[in-house]
């Protein structure tokens, strides 16, 4: 039985393996049991029946944590959520409204971290990929700049409390305190909406008249869910493709050279090194999956890093290549219903990090004697991503 924590370090021989042998594998977390599910077409088959397999379950560590929001609801519950949170996070909305925002913070890091490069070695992650990611969200959300500490600190217990099925352990606990922190602090900006966050989600949220109008316990919630996936996704996934590009030298110059090689260098990461390596679901009913029976309220976890490289529909699926014409077919945003709201918003602050760092240092490289690699089992990124010049 595979123990899914296992899969920290490098789970792609693993995965492949149980592809090949064992598509719908018994495995174990924390003591609890679930199945693993590696082939991208039980994948996508699995996302695509919210009614046999739900994210809706009294088990579910998302909606343990952050209550009911978009992502541990279905059907009409989940459809009001997300098409209330949406209009900030649609194309237009990232391309006109936060581009702008997001220059100017990846701007002033560029400044501090190039005081610095000459000298010594720079963490990526502390100095950009994470303060970017939570000062976008934060100013799309509507949180004042003096929060941003606080946020940080309850964002790293969100991580640890999602990361477990065990909802007894001290990590989930301190996860539901963090969320009640938030909720008052942002319960607090509810009420006075001031200049500064006008044009934010809270106040989108606050001025929708009924029905469309969320209770004020599902504001809060789906507040929760926007701040956390919006920091956690998009600055793994940023540093995710820092690490393949400066790990792969022709890719790397072929982005220096051409916009357009970035933008499949960004689809081509996402396949290869997905920031979240699992989406979750419960049976709702006793089911059968590629001849392996699955009980009713059984977990069922759609792995992510298996489905991207799938060989049944990505060849040499192990090698990065930003010139694959299918990279784009990755479900690292997830699939279906509860695709992700902020996918727009991430690869635009991968986008313009990138570029604006590679056109101030094209010859940007890894510190050599720090080890930099991806790492998590179902959030994974560099722990720290030091880069010299």
């Amino acid at each position: 039985m595979i123990d899914l924590e296992s899969l920290g370090g490098d789970p792609y021989p693993t995965l492949h393996r149980l592809r090949k042998e064992e598509p719908v594998a018994r495995a174990t977390s924390q003591g609890g049991l679930m199945w693993l599910v590696t082939r991208r077409d039980d994948v996508l088959e699995i996302l695509r029946d919210p009614e046999t397999f739900s994210t809706d379950h009294s088990s579910s560590p998302i909606r343990d944590t952050f209550g009911a929001q978009m992502l541990s609801a279905e059907g009409e519950s989940q459809r009001r959520y997300k098409s209330a949170c949406a209009p900030p996070f649609n194309r237009r909305a990232v391309e006109v409204e936060a581009a702008p925002v997001v220059r100017a913070r990846i701007d002033e890091m560029l400044d501090a971290i190039e005081r610095r490069l000459p000298n010594e070695s720079v963490d990526l992650r502390a100095t950009l990929a994470g303060p970017l990611a939570l000062a976008v969200v934060a100013d799309i959300i509507g949180m004042p700049e003096e929060m941003h500490d606080r946020i940080r600190e309850w964002y790293d217990a969100f991580a640890a409390a999602l990361a477990t099925h065990d909802p007894h352990s001290a990590a989930r606990k301190e996860g539901r305190n963090s969320a009640a922190a938030f909720r008052s602090a942002v319960a607090e900006l509810i009420a006075p909406i001031s200049e500064e966050a006008q044009g934010s989600l809270i106040s989108h949220l606050v001025s929708l008249a009924p029905p469309a109008r969320l209770s004020d316990e599902e504001l809060l919630s789906n507040t929760l869910i926007v701040l956390f996936g919006g920091i956690e996704t998009t600055e793994a996934a940023m540093l995710n493709a820092l690490w393949a590009l400066l790990t792969h030298d022709d890719a790397r110059s072929a982005v220096v050279r051409d916009d357009q090689a970035l933008d499949a260098a960004i689809e081509e990461s996402l396949r290869w090194e997905p920031a979240v390596q699992t989406c979750t679901r419960y049976a709702t009913r006793a089911v059968t999956v590629r001849g392996v029976p699955i009980g009713e309220g059984d977990i069922v976890q759609c792995m992510i890093g298996a489905a991207n490289r799938d060989p049944a529909h990505f060849a040499d699926p192990d090698r990065f290549d930003i010139t694959r014409a299918n990279a784009g077919d990755h479900v690292s945003f997830g699939f279906g219903r509860h695709y992700c709201l902020g996918a727009a918003l991430a690869r635009l602050e991968m986008r313009l990090a990138i570029r604006s760092l590679l056109e101030r240092w094209p010859h940007v490289r890894l510190h050599v004697e720090r080890d930099s690699s991806p790492r998590g089992h179902e959030f994974r990124k560099p722990r720290a991503l030091w880069v010299t010049r």
